[in-house]
């Protein structure tokens, strides 16, 4: 690849290492899938980046429809946009679910995650309920700390090994778009193109 497409890939893994802090622009990401009925789309908070094996990582509910989807098919597509930054980061890839192994152990055990509540639902996400309600009455003055193993027996993680990426850069003098794909020798090849 050329400096400047080597330079892009580089800042795109840098911006994805970074954006899943909290206020940070990249934090949010779409991602979509197949399913039986259609395609499926939900926004999920990108919780870790590894530079090093090319994969992006959202945590889930064991219990989401989106589980037993990935697990049929986990081909998938994302998609990141910072408004401040004008830029958009596209990129595809394919999920692999986590459960109770040592992946998803670490990711629970990791120092500053305060959501491990939300997997103490009931019922299980997507539920039709009479009523709305987060599901979580049933544990509303109950004390959990953030080191509580209570929940962990419906927490995922989702690691999504990328094999493209797409760079698009918007800017009054000149929008700029590359596209990245990984070849089967674990080589990313570069290329520009037209926004």
């Amino acid at each position: 690849m050329s400096p400047q497409l080597n330079d892009i890939f580089s800042d795109s893994w840098s911006k994805l290492q970074t954006g899943g802090g909290k206020d940070k622009p990249l934090r949010n990401i779409i991602v979509s899938n197949y399913a039986l009925n259609g395609i499926n789309a939900y926004t999920v908070v990108l919780r870790d980046a590894d530079a090093q094996n090319y994969s992006i990582i959202f945590y889930t509910d064991y219990r989401s429809p989106k589980v037993k989807q990935l697990q049929l098919n986990g081909k998938v597509s994302i998609v990141m946009y910072s408004d401040e930054e004008k830029l958009q980061l596209l990129m595809k890839g394919e999920a692999f679910i986590h459960y109770q192994n040592k992946v998803s152990l670490h990711y629970w055990q990791k120092n500053g995650y305060k959501g491990r509540r939300s997997y103490l639902a009931v019922p299980a996400p997507s539920t039709i309920i009479d009523e709305p309600t987060d599901g979580l009455a049933h544990i509303k003055n109950a004390a959990l700390d953030e080191h509580d193993p209570a929940g962990y027996e419906n927490f995922a993680v989702v690691v999504i090994k990328l094999n493209y990426l797409e760079y698009l850069q918007l800017n009054r003098e000149g929008n700029r778009r590359a596209k990245f794909i990984l070849d089967g020798g674990n080589e990313w090849q570069g290329v520009w193109l037209i926004p």
